[in-house]
């Protein structure tokens, strides 16, 4: 009875661990899609700095597998293994001591999988801290699960592999289920989210993109970031809006691409969709837009922190419009930046930072933009670039 009450507590280990993993791999699935359709609200909660970057991770090659998220992967696997945890740590089925061998090689599997994305994490300048916990969540479900399981012999395992195929066909169907829903799963998903077709479009926006007219960016003014420092084989010049909501959306998605290309630079440029400081906007503005788009610039000058006043704004962007008190915005950011108001402030009315915006401003309006946020890629517009799929295959053909 003791031993029994032993294995009992390590299967409720092993369940808890379980459950765990599938909220962390169920929050990994959502975030995926959020950030590769440009819908994420902003960045991942896991994002803690440049090499703890969830967002990078998501963006890069590694993050799917045959076309379906590895986390929806993960997700599955570990609530089929949940039912055989449950099932034998509650006596619901007829041989408990089968079925918890069976818990225990599902298991093995996800751990083994942990090892194999542990070992393609270590190539790789990026980590997530989400799903670093799901390794160990695994390999500390397979503890419980091979403490609590009865009879654990290779004899024995053996003989249940060969089971699933004759008198034990329900276990291969729960084991079925698994890339069956997997893939049932991220089509039903991507239906239902209107992303089906955006994949089978990204062909045809590359397609456009090559043929578009030539246009010649200043790529010395804006904000610039790249994390390598060799020859971009990549340019990608975004015009947006601080106020903008699509713009803010877009934000995740570009920031994660660059960080999970290297050789991918991002050169930010406003384009206030405010007429005080955009020749391009008729009928005037309330001047809010501009201030924002000086104020940006002003901190890059100030302190060289221009793009966490431009993540401080996007990530405040519901307040900041409803304050409708530039002001107040200004006062608010030169706080989260480190700058004093005072000095930004002055930076804000001077000439030649007005005169900067409307300079970058006008090169949107030279190349005909129709709205923001608009993307160029090697200075040729690529429509629906705030994508990854899209990026994904402009990329792709730049590197052939």
């Amino acid at each position: 009875m003791k031993n029994a009450a032993n294995k009992n507590k390590f299967l409720l280990l092993a369940l808890i661990a379980t459950l765990i993993a599938v909220g962390v791999h169920g929050y990994l699935t959502q975030h995926y899609y959020g950030l590769k359709f440009g819908t994420a609200g902003g960045e991942s909660v896991c994002n803690i700095n440049e090499v703890m970057n969830c967002d990078a991770v998501t963006a890069s090659r590694f993050s799917a597998f045959l076309g379906v998220p590895v986390a929806m992967w993960g997700m599955i696997t570990n609530i089929v293994l949940l039912y055989f945890l449950a099932v034998t740590r509650f006596n619901l089925v007829q041989d408990k001591a089968k079925t918890s061998r069976y818990a225990l090689l599902l298991s093995g599997v996800t751990v083994l999988a942990s090892l194999v994305m542990g070992l393609i994490s270590t190539t790789m300048t990026n980590l997530c801290l989400f799903c670093i916990s799901a390794y160990i969540l695994s390999l500390i479900g397979f503890f419980g699960s091979w403490m609590g399981a009865e009879n654990v012999s290779m004899t024995n395992l053996v003989e249940d592999i060969k089971d699933i195929f004759v008198t034990e066909k329900w276990v291969g169907g729960f084991l079925l289920a698994i890339p069956a829903l997997s893939f049932l799963g991220n089509i039903m998903y991507l239906e239902s989210h209107g992303f089906s077709e955006v994949e089978k479009l990204a062909k045809e926006k590359v397609a456009y993109w090559q043929v578009a007219p030539q246009q010649n960016f200043d790529l010395t003014t804006g904000l610039s970031f790249q994390k390598s420092s060799g020859e971009p084989t990549m340019t990608i010049v975004e015009f947006a809006d601080f106020r903008c909501s699509h713009c803010k959306h877009a934000a995740p998605s570009l920031h994660a691409f660059i960080k999970s290309h290297p050789d991918v630079k991002l050169i930010y440029k406003p384009f206030p969709l405010d007429g005080t400081c955009n020749e391009a906007i008729r009928g005037g503005g309330d001047g809010i837009s501009c201030g924002l788009a000086f104020a940006v610039m002003c901190v890059e000058k100030i302190n060289q922190k221009g793009w966490a006043a431009h993540d401080y704004i996007f990530d405040n962007q519901e307040d900041i419009i409803r304050t409708q008190n530039l002001d107040k915005n200004l006062q608010d950011l030169a706080g989260a930046v480190g700058v004093s108001q005072e000095e930004l402030a002055t930076c804000v009315k001077d000439p030649a930072t007005q005169d900067l915006v409307r300079k970058m401003a006008k090169e949107g309006e030279s190349a005909q933009i129709q709205g923001t946020p608009t993307i160029f890629v090697n200075g040729k517009l690529l429509s629906g670039g705030q994508l990854i799929p899209v990026l994904d295959a402009a990329y792709k053909t730049l590197k052939k």
